[in-house]
């Protein structure tokens, strides 16, 4: 993934989000998500890239660069991503709602679910 714009839109389909799921969520029009994804816009804000990669779950400098930190050296990768093998459609459908809800939220579900941990 040679641009902005492909990285965009690969990790945003990864994540399982529509554009308009990135709107809602982002508090922006559908339309500004498409224009990130067309290459239409010159110069994105940076909190709406910032709570992007946050929100696709993609560190900032690889949806920037398509590169990631390695130390010592630069390197070109993929997304990373962390491998949880398949997920079943009720998994993502979950992880699909887990990331529309407000951080705060999310972090006392995960208290919540940690609770039962054991």
């Amino acid at each position: 993934m040679n641009t902005l714009t492909e990285r965009i839109r690969t990790a945003r389909k990864e994540a399982g989000l529509s554009q308009a799921d990135v709107a809602k969520a982002l508090h922006i029009s559908p339309s500004a998500v498409n224009q990130w994804e067309q290459g239409l816009t010159k110069n994105m804000k940076l909190n709406h890239f910032f709570a992007l990669a946050s929100l696709l779950g993609q560190e900032p400098r690889w949806l920037a660069t398509g590169k990631i930190h390695s130390p010592g050296r630069e390197s070109v990768a993929k997304s990373p991503k962390p491998d949880y093998g398949a997920l079943t459609s009720e998994e993502k459908a979950l992880l699909h709602q887990i990331r529309r809800m407000p951080s705060k939220l999310r972090r006392s579900l995960l208290q919540f679910l940690r609770a039962f941990e054991g």
